[in-house]
């Protein structure tokens, strides 16, 4: 089955495609890829094709080290669902079993895996796609990644000893010097980062205030969104529903109330939390179901569902019709071509 990723991978691409004086529409279509995906991060596409893109980008531009490039775009909260999740973390180790967990709704094929090497501990990223495509790329946007988004949940706490990585270097050492606050070692037997072992005693600096700028943003951007509390809650339920914590508490501490606070809010518009709930898997598994084609199991889980029965009746009960029938009835064909199931 093809690894797939949220759109949310190309948050930046057609900024640093057309600094660097590239068609990045021309460079999607080569790819097999909707430009869409440039402006709306919640869809799905083949992880191997997004891999391609940026591989195409540093070989007819002038910057071969555009995925590196790219990481600087992106933080925790790009991340989506897990990411949300990420700034309530407690401790360096559930930041790490978090990821491990939830990195998947983000892009499948990504893992973590830890090494003790006596008194260091050496954070592995692993990157492995089904596909036969030059990862390079990929790999560099992802440690980019993970250096920005642990800078930005731990600020200064977070000195890694070193970053290995596993092939060798694309740009200019200046750029690795500026994205990296350690030494940057090349064509090492793995890629990570080497750290202290006493990592797992930092906790995160507060995030509430990130968060909020977040949602704000997020409104700013659609001004069909009022900023009440029906719509910041059906806001948050679409980001976390894949992560099957989307439930009142969590979505509570997202917004910074109590929970019984946020039922009254909802209660006086006329709403309740299970309510809204069902709205939003309903409007996500319709928006899925016709602009993906994702298999009806992996959508129930991506909604939160244990299981596609739990789901398909759900849906039934919406919309009187079984998944199968109603994607049948309203597929949108120009994705067909990019089924990735």
């Amino acid at each position: 089955m093809t690894q797939i990723a949220r759109s949310a991978v190309f948050i930046g691409f057609d900024s640093l495609c057309r600094r660097h004086g590239l068609n990045p529409h021309e460079l999607l279509r080569r790819c097999e890829l909707d430009p869409l995906v440039l402006r709306r991060p919640d869809l799905y596409v083949p992880y191997a094709r997004f891999a391609q893109a940026l591989n195409l980008a540093a070989a007819e531009g002038p910057a071969p080290s555009f995925g590196l490039q790219l990481s600087e775009y992106h933080d925790y909260l790009v991340f989506g669902p897990f990411g949300l999740l990420l700034a309530q973390a407690d401790s360096f180790a559930e930041v790490l079993k978090l990821t491990q967990q939830y990195v998947h709704l983000h892009a499948q094929g990504i893992s973590l895996h830890l090494q003790t090497q006596g008194e260091q501990l050496r954070v592995e990223y692993r990157l492995q796609l089904q596909e036969p495509v030059d990862l390079r790329q990929l790999r560099e946007l992802g440690l980019g990644v993970t250096q920005r988004t642990m800078a930005g949940l731990f600020a200064g706490e977070w000195q890694p000893r070193r970053l290995l990585i596993g092939h060798a270097a694309l740009g200019e050492p200046q750029e690795y010097a500026r994205l990296f606050p350690c030494p940057v070692l090349f064509e090492q037997p793995c890629s990570g980062f080497v750290t202290d072992a006493d990592i797992f005693t930092l906790r995160p600096v507060e995030q509430r205030s990130q968060l909020k700028s977040h949602l704000i943003e997020q409104f700013r951007h659609n001004s069909q969104l009022p900023t009440d509390h029906v719509e910041r809650t059906r806001y948050i339920l679409q980001s976390i529903l894949s992560t099957g914590e989307a439930r009142l508490e969590v979505v509570a501490s997202l917004l910074g109330q109590h929970p019984r606070s946020l039922q009254l809010a909802l209660q006086r518009q006329g709403h309740s939390f299970r309510s809204l709930l069902d709205d939003v898997r309903y409007d996500e598994a319709r928006q899925q179901l016709r602009l993906s084609a994702q298999s009806i199991t992996d959508l129930a889980l991506h909604l939160g569902y244990a299981d596609e029965t739990a789901f398909s009746r759900a849906f039934k009960r919406w919309s009187g019709m079984a998944p199968q029938q109603w994607r049948k009835a309203h597929f949108d064909v120009t994705w067909r071509a990019r089924e990735t199931c």
